[in-house]
């Protein structure tokens, strides 16, 4: 008798293996540029970890989880999502103790027992980074211009990004009170799927793929309606940022993320040079409350989450290529004051355009620590930005290992930033 792999599983071998790798590989040099670290969890958790995280009323925890009683009788599941995962391990380890944000990234197995078809299988690959430990509207621009950037990277050009919030957990209640009570005198008219939804989670409605159910819905209430002043203000902050970056996108007040843990920004990227029914290519979006509710501390954090084998797919699909890897070096852009996030966020771009691995600090501490903690996590210069330099329109970059400093007008130097820490070391002083 001759064994197949099972249903929904695939064995890898010749060309996707090679774009299976340029994927991987390209994810990892891109999260390095942006100051990603990796972090590995096991294939299998507790199943508490996911059900509390992704919600009981989700298809994923009633319908599609591979859940099993190890020889002790414990409920154990295999992963189906990476973010529960990567939030247990850091509270496990108390890495929020630490200087925030955690940045990490993850690359792994999830198993979902669903219909397999094209581009969907039971056990499939994903590529996921996450940010904790901090609110700041720059990071939520950051993380999609993360994901912008990868996917350009791999060759998709016509890109569309769609992106919304959902408010935190005050007036997201307040709109699910209201959006339950608009559809209360159509409930019966639902398919089976979102009767079920509309008592155990309403907004998954919002994610139905039924032509019935989208018309049902067309005219509801928005959640941007009901959005707290806090909520609307860091939305309006984080498309700022986003219009910094040149990052086009539109508000889809229709857009929701099914599991139960997400806050605030949500977003996807789709493909205009796909099929409708087949051009998503990965999201994401924030989820503030869920560290607290595993025990943590009260922590905001955001993450995004790409199918491996689905972009393959659509890579071959559109005739994709893989492209050669850069040099880098290392620099951390240190904002010393509120006011000066604007001219050092054009800084930051330009740096990550250029692939040199670099970061900022979020979270403002004094100068000194800055420095002490770049020196101590490999840094080789420090492009230091306060209100001197804002007024004077330069930068001030340190070279931490020879302990020298130097100005730069950044709006007509910058060459000498680029031959100061090209290949930090002995080549970029004599190249200023």
């Amino acid at each position: 008798m001759i064994l197949n792999s099972p249903r929904g599983t695939s064995d890898i071998f010749g060309s996707d293996i090679e774009y299976r790798n340029f994927i991987i590989n390209n994810a990892k040099r891109l999260f390095s540029i942006f100051n990603y670290k990796e972090l590995i969890t096991p294939t299998f958790e507790h199943t508490q970890v996911f059900s509390r995280s992704i919600g009981d009323g989700t298809d994923i925890v009633q319908k599609e989880m591979y859940t099993f009683s190890d020889k002790k009788g414990r409920s154990l599941t295999l992963r189906p999502e990476g973010t529960a995962s990567i939030v247990r391990a850091i509270i496990e380890n108390k890495m929020y103790s630490g200087y925030l944000p955690v940045k990490v990234f993850y690359t792994g197995s999830m198993f979902r027992y669903e219909r397999p078809q094209k581009g969907r299988m039971r056990e499939f690959y994903q590529i996921g980074a996450e940010a904790v430990g901090t609110d700041n509207p720059i990071i939520d621009s950051e993380i999609i211009w993360l994901l912008e950037t990868f996917f350009k990277n791999l060759g998709f050009k016509k890109l569309k990004l769609f992106i919304n919030s959902m408010g935190c957990s005050r007036c997201r209640k307040e709109f699910v009170g209201k959006f339950k009570l608009f559809l209360e005198p159509k409930v019966d008219k639902l398919c089976t799927d979102c009767q079920k939804r509309y008592d155990l989670n309403p907004l998954r409605i919002f994610d139905c793929k039924k032509d019935n159910c989208i018309n049902l819905i067309s005219d509801s209430p928005k959640i941007y309606s009901s959005l707290c002043s806090d909520c609307k203000s860091h939305f309006k902050k984080v498309l700022y940022f986003l219009d910094a970056l040149k990052i086009k996108y539109t508000v889809d007040s229709n857009l929701v993320r099914g599991f139960d843990y997400y806050t605030k920004t949500i977003f996807e990227f789709v493909s205009k040079d796909l099929q409708s029914a087949q051009n998503a290519l990965g999201g994401g979006g924030r989820y503030d409350n869920l560290i607290q509710q595993f025990g943590g501390p009260d922590i905001p954090a955001i993450g995004f989450a790409v199918g491996v084998d689905r972009i393959l797919m659509l890579m071959k699909q559109l005739n994709l290529e893989a492209g050669k890897e850069k040099d880098e070096s290392k620099i951390y852009v240190i904002v010393l004051d509120g006011s000066c996030e604007e001219y050092s966020f054009d800084i930051l771009k330009y740096l990550r355009e250029k692939n040199y691995v670099c970061d900022l600090n979020y979270n403002i501490r004094a100068l000194n620590s800055e420095l002490k903690w770049a020196e101590k996590n490999g840094y080789d210069f420090a492009a230091i930005i306060g209100e001197n330099e804002v007024k004077a329109g330069e930068v001030t970059i340190k070279d931490i290992k020879k302990r020298k400093q130097y100005k730069i007008k950044w709006d007509r130097e910058k060459e000498k930033l680029d031959n100061l820490i090209r290949r930090a070391g002995d080549q970029a002083n004599q190249a200023i």
